[in-house]
């Protein structure tokens, strides 16, 4: 497959996906990267500006082209980009995040108490709300999702019986005719004692 075909291969596969679903992938990658890091060579973006037709699709990550969609006030999406804007807002590089895990695991292996940073009530409250919106957005786009999905599973159930009934009746039409063909072919038969072939 030459580099055209890919990247054509890749343009239909992006034009496939709808905005939630892009979304979804965005959100679920970010907050990977909130805990992981972000891979080295990825020049990821900390706004929600910036980020709008960013895509980085060897991760998954797509642009959302549409400003009416990528909109925290919007409808339909307003509460999964929120999510996502307060998650840029917490991305780091992944070999600043590596670094704070062995420092933590190497103190923890000293045996000295890793060294705890204080966070306020207020603080731990409010990462806590962060992230309870961030899985009530995730869920309701799961359901929202779900519900489609089902609903066009119904349809296609339909139209699938629909189709079997139309083949059945077919069928029966089909016997009928063949049936009918016999008989006037022994009819036939009878009056003239015999098929003569026409030249």
């Amino acid at each position: 497959m030459s580099v055209e075909d890919d990247w054509v291969q890749r343009q239909l596969a992006v034009a496939e996906l709808g905005v939630s679903a892009r979304l979804e992938a965005m959100l679920a990658r970010y907050t990977e990267w909130v805990e992981t890091g972000v891979p080295t060579g990825v020049d990821f973006k900390k706004t929600l500006s910036a980020a709008h037709n960013w895509s980085c699709p060897e991760y998954g990550i797509f642009a959302v082209a549409s400003k009416r969609d990528w909109n925290t006030k919007s409808k339909d999406h307003g509460k999964i980009v929120a999510q996502i804007g307060r998650l840029l807002k917490q991305l780091r590089p992944f070999d600043e995040v590596q670094r704070e895990k062995r420092a933590a695991a190497t103190t923890v292996e000293k045996g000295k108490k890793p060294v705890r940073t204080y966070t306020t009530q207020k603080a731990r409250r409010v990462a806590a709300e962060d992230e309870a919106d961030i899985l009530k957005g995730m869920l309701e786009a799961t359901t929202k999702k779900y519900h489609q999905l089902s609903h066009k599973m119904g349809r296609m159930e339909i139209d699938l019986a629909t189709q079997k009934v139309r083949n059945d009746e077919l069928e029966r039409r089909s016997e009928a005719l063949e049936a009918e063909n016999a008989r006037l072919k022994r009819m036939l038969t009878s009056k003239s004692g015999g098929l003569n072939v026409v030249e």
